[in-house]
């Protein structure tokens, strides 16, 4: 339990808590369980004194404490709520924070899916921690008012009452174990469905072309069931509570009225007392049940508040170093080394990307071209060897600052949701003017069909670009980086998967940003690589041969086959 307060606590290190509003919340629950009991109290004195007539300011204060009561708990709910609300929406904007820092090996080992539920289901778990705690001692306290009354109205019925606080600590202690085990069971199943979900639903395209739809019922209906039975489960563990209750409540019907009749039948007490004793004997049982319940639902949110903890305590990237205030050089890689986990990529790498030039990477899948590309956004860092600009280690240079000199068109969903407009300009940290963005697109090549689209620049972009072609999409990635204006540019097969009109508009927009940067394309066919200054030929995570086009055409065995595959109309018709 210690180790589970801890984790709930570093959770909100750094962040600005309600603090008045959480005290203000103790202050009230404070107030209605005193008019809780007092409520009672009357109540038992009013039908002592209905026996022979109601006294009118017993029955006003009566309807005084029931309209107070009804005012106090409304004003507990609404600042309660209002202080969790505040406290979920802080631990959230944290978690949301710390992702856009997190490095990118970490979104390796954690999925998409994974993430998504840390921010926002689980985030609505974090107030729990303050509710729990203001629950708790909202149980104690009322607890303990009820039994000191309870002994105001008659000592022995309220010491024999005591004889329950021991049942309830073993079935606390039953409910809490058994609650902490299928709460995580519950959330571990619920998280499988939801990534499976997520996934299935992006695939199902892909499902029905291959008309798998009936595996993945199975598989589908198979997780439901799971997840079925771990709700099952866990409503079943709350019964134990349930069950525990009726039987303290049970217990305290018999102690207040066999105990309890005996007293009224002897004259030491009056009916009045013994209605209001077995309400008040109600209460205290209800609150000292409300104390293992509590415990037993701060263990099931232990879990959930771990998963976020491990979110929060992951290392950031570190935005040390340099200005990139440096006149441009040559990217200078040096027996780079790197491996995915304990698999290798990169062996050995050495070669220079020449500043000012273009240089072409091709070569088989899971040669390492992409990996390549990675390491010189510094997404990741090399597990061996290094790259410099110049002579220089591109390490001691601030990320951020690195990064603004990088400008990368990629083939993989280089769109956002929002207006074109806002795609152009993400990431330009400069006031652009509309004949600047005119101008832009106009480069390329996207300035026709824009002014056609209604709205025009401020047209809605699909999730993922959906409501343009392929082309289209790629055009705009492209003016996005003209609008940044990089040193340096990476282009990830940024004409593959276009039909030939397509790709030959690509390819005009992309020699109108490459002029005057250095420039590093990864080429999926020939056409892409003939006007390259350089041909880097990649084969097994090592560099297989560098040079010209002309020189590979001539020394390289994998060259010649690429161009002749390409020539032989692999790619008719490609202009880039």
């Amino acid at each position: 339990m210690i180790k589970a307060f801890k984790r709930y606590t570093k959770v909100f290190k750094g962040i600005r808590l309600p603090w008045g509003l959480l005290f203000l919340v103790v202050a009230v629950s404070v107030v209605r369980s005193h008019l809780e009991v007092e409520t009672l109290t009357l109540t038992a004195s009013i039908i002592d004194g209905s026996q022979g007539s109601v006294r009118t300011d017993e029955l006003v204060r009566y309807i005084e404490f029931l309209l107070l009561s009804c005012i106090v708990s409304v004003a507990f709910n609404y600042i309660s709520g209002l202080a969790y609300q505040k406290i979920n929406l802080s631990v959230r904007l944290k978690l949301w924070n710390k992702m856009m820092r997190l490095p990118t090996r970490y979104y390796d080992s954690d999925s998409g899916n994974g993430l998504v539920t840390r921010v926002t289901s689980d985030a609505d778990s974090a107030s729990n921690y303050f509710q729990l705690m203001i629950d708790l001692f909202t149980a104690v306290y009322a607890g303990i008012v009820a039994y000191h009354r309870m002994f105001t109205f008659q000592s022995a019925m309220a010491a024999a009452s005591l004889l329950i606080i021991p049942l309830t600590l073993g079935i606390g202690a039953v409910y809490g174990a058994l609650s902490y085990r299928a709460g995580a069971e519950c959330r571990n199943r619920l998280a499988d469905t939801m990534g499976y979900l997520a996934e299935r639903v992006r695939g199902l395209k892909l499902i029905r072309s291959f008309r798998m739809m009936d595996e993945e019922e199975k598989r589908g209906n198979d997780l439901f069931r799971k997840q079925c039975g771990a709700d099952i489960r866990l409503s079943l563990v709350s019964m134990v509570q349930l069950a525990g209750m009726e039987i303290i409540g049970c217990i305290s019907i018999v102690i207040s009225f066999v105990l309890g009749g005996k007293l009224v039948a002897e004259g030491r007490i009056t009916t009045g007392i013994l209605i209001g004793f077995y309400s008040l004997s109600a209460l205290g049982a209800t609150r000292v049940v409300a104390v293992f319940a509590t415990l037993g639902s701060f263990a099931q949110n232990t879990g959930v508040m771990q998963k976020i903890g491990l979110v929060l305590e992951a290392e950031e990237e570190s935005d040390a170093g340099y200005e990139m205030d440096v006149k441009d050089e040559d990217l200078n890689i040096k027996h780079l080394d790197f491996a995915y986990e304990t698999c290798p990529v990169l062996k050995d790498l050495v070669c220079t990307i020449p500043k000012g030039r273009v240089t072409a990477i091709v070569g088989t899948n899971g040669a390492g071209k992409t990996t390549l590309f990675k390491l010189l956004e510094r997404m990741y860092e090399p597990g061996g060897g290094g790259i410099c600009f110049g002579e220089t280690d591109i390490g001691e240079f601030s990320l951020s600052s690195w990064r603004k000199s990088f400008a990368i068109v990629a083939q993989d969903k280089p769109l956002l949701s929002g207006t074109i407009r806002e795609n152009i300009l993400y990431g330009v940290e400069r006031p652009v003017s509309e004949e600047e963005l005119h101008q832009v697109a106009k480069m390329a090549g996207i300035y026709d069909f824009v002014m056609e689209t209604p709205g025009g620049f401020d047209a809605q972009v699909g999730p993922g670009g959906s409501n343009f072609s392929g082309g289209q999409q790629q055009c705009i990635a492209i003016a996005r980086a003209m609008m940044r204006n990089p040193d340096y540019l990476l282009l990830d097969e940024a004409t593959s998967n276009l039909d030939v009109k397509s790709e030959r508009q690509v390819s005009l927009a992309l020699q109108n940003l490459m002029k005057g940067r250095t420039t590093v394309l990864i080429a999926h066919n020939y056409s892409a690589t003939r006007f390259a200054d350089q041909v880097i030929v990649m084969n097994g995570g090592q560099i297989e041969a560098s040079g010209t086009p002309e020189e590979l055409l001539e020394k390289n065995e994998y060259y010649r086959i690429f161009a002749k595959e390409a020539l032989s109309g692999a790619k008719a018709g490609g202009t880039f």
